[in-house]
């Protein structure tokens, strides 16, 4: 069974530029897993998928494969915005929680299989609802948008509170596919600095592919890092 989370596309709009350089490739997949309704994570129709899921609170099960959605929300800033789409006057909405609008909300994916506890993080805030918590401490892979979403203290203070085994950070530039104008940042600095603390180890990829061992992370030092740096898939 395989599983595909957060496929992206350009918006459609006009209100945003082009942030992909490439349409995202139409590999057949069994589950197709979206945590949140913005464009650069909800290209559900991209991949040619058996079933679509998108942002699941709850459970499902499908043969080795279990999925938990948590629903929390979108990482946000304690202000008004205006409305992109409206002409009207006075065209505010509340972008944070309590009175956050549903299209800001976010669900946090556990997907669990091979003895592996997955966590997609998706753009949620880097403090969810306390309820929460015993669900996500001690994943196996915690994938995490770091720097573009969660600045570097949110990302220690989540890594501290939740003890994953590995991290793979997520919605980073990615040179040949994010175009300059996204305003998506780099990782780099992020893992360079990973690299200089002698209690994380850093495997550089070089390639888009990665496998897992459920038994060697559940043997290896908390705080494993993954990194993909510009690899992506292009078929």
């Amino acid at each position: 069974m395989t599983v595909l989370t957060d496929p992206w596309r350009n918006d459609s709009t006009g209100v945003y530029p082009k942030w992909f350089l490439r349409d995202f490739p139409a590999i057949r997949v069994d589950i197709v897993l979206s945590t949140h309704a913005h464009f650069d994570h909800d290209a559900v129709e991209r991949p040619q998928g058996r079933m679509v899921l998108e942002r699941l609170v709850g459970q499902f099960k499908l043969g080795d494969i279990e999925i938990t959605g948590l629903a929390d929300k979108h990482k946000s800033e304690p202000e008004h915005v205006v409305k992109a789409d409206s002409a009207s006057a006075n065209p505010h909405v509340e972008t944070c929680p309590p009175n956050k609008v549903m299209a800001l909300d976010n669900a946090i994916e556990i997907i669990e299989t091979g003895g592996l506890r997955i966590a997609i993080w998706g753009d949620n805030r880097a403090t969810p609802d306390p309820v929460l918590d015993d669900t996500l401490k001690n994943v196996d892979v915690l994938v995490l948008p770091i720097e573009s979403v969660l600045t570097r203290a949110e990302v220690e203070a989540i890594i501290m509170k939740y003890d994953p085994k590995t991290v793979i950070p997520a919605h980073y530039h990615v040179a040949g596919l994010t175009t300059d104008v996204s305003g998506v940042e780099s990782v780099d600095g992020w893992v360079n600095d990973q690299e200089k603390d002698h209690h994380v180890d850093v495997r550089r990829l070089n390639s888009a592919d990665l496998t897992l061992n459920a038994a060697e992370l559940k043997g290896a030092a908390h705080h494993r890092v993954y990194y993909f740096g510009n690899h992506f898939e292009e078929k």
